[in-house]
């Protein structure tokens, strides 16, 4: 496994496929992890592991239309992931201007935690050619739930989908399926069952093709259970996680992301 893939292999477990089957919570107004919710993040870090070489990840967390209050939680879990494996250093913005050429040089993945219409913060040709260069030119993405609600065509093109509602709402337990099961990401999670449930809030997409992209997990419609109404898709094709590439540039993106005990499950 390269360097690279540890990378991946650690943010993006955490990062997005952290699911489980607890309660929804509130889901407004906090900006801050609680005590409580560093300690179950703190409990869920796995070992440290010797990497090829430690890299720098820039977790970007700026929403510009609707603000997930999971986005404190996530930064906290990405803090302490890096801190306690010992695979990336992790630095922290809510500044579009940070998603320069001038600042990327210097980091290796950038973590995209909720940040909501990112359009709205990268405004000028200049500064969106900049960002998808880093990535066609290398970079790593990881694109968690509201990063993937927003965007301009060529955003959208690099991601993979953009939103498009959410029948299965916060409150809901749905099945999923993991459609992937040799893939290091998703490999032995849930204790290697091909469908599990998660509790969130999951997003059907438009502008999706998977062709296009490697589905990792998605929902499980053979559950009569998921069919809920305002899906959109003749196809019934509702991808929730997946990998892709972006010319030299990988890309991970999750669905799920929204409620807070996502962020300190360890599948």
């Amino acid at each position: 496994m390269t360097s690279t893939s540890f990378l991946f292999r650690s943010i993006v477990i955490s990062l997005g496929i952290t699911l489980c089957s607890l309660p929804g919570q509130a889901l407004l107004g906090a900006k801050q992890a609680t005590a409580e919710e560093i300690g179950n993040i703190s409990r869920a870090i796995p070992e440290g592991i010797m990497p090829r070489k430690k890299h720098k990840v820039l977790v970007f967390s700026k929403a510009f239309t609707y603000y997930h209050s999971s986005i404190a939680v996530a930064k906290e879990m990405a803090k302490q992931m890096g801190e306690k494996t010992g695979l990336f250093d992790a630095d922290f913005t809510d500044d579009p201007k940070d998603l320069s050429a001038e600042n990327l040089k210097n980091y290796d993945a950038v973590y995209l935690n909720n940040s909501t219409s990112i359009e709205r913060g990268l405004t000028t040709e200049k500064m969106r050619k900049e960002f998808l260069e880093f990535v066609r030119n290398g970079g790593g993405v990881v694109a968690i739930h509201a990063a993937t609600d927003g965007g301009w065509p060529g955003y959208t093109d690099m991601i993979g989908g953009n939103f498009d509602g959410h029948p299965w709402g916060h409150e809901g337990t749905y099945c999923l399926c993991n459609e992937d099961l040799n893939h290091s990401v998703v490999k032995g999670i849930f204790d290697g069952n091909k469908s599990f449930k998660i509790n969130d809030e999951l997003y059907q997409y438009k502008d999706f093709n998977r062709e296009k992209v490697r589905v990792l997990l998605s929902i499980d419609m053979s559950k009569f259970q998921n069919h809920r109404g305002g899906r959109k898709r003749e196809d019934n094709d509702y991808a929730m996680a997946w990998v892709k590439e972006f010319g030299k540039g990988r890309v991970f993106v999750s669905s799920p992301g929204h409620n807070h005990h996502i962020y300190w499950n360890k599948d």
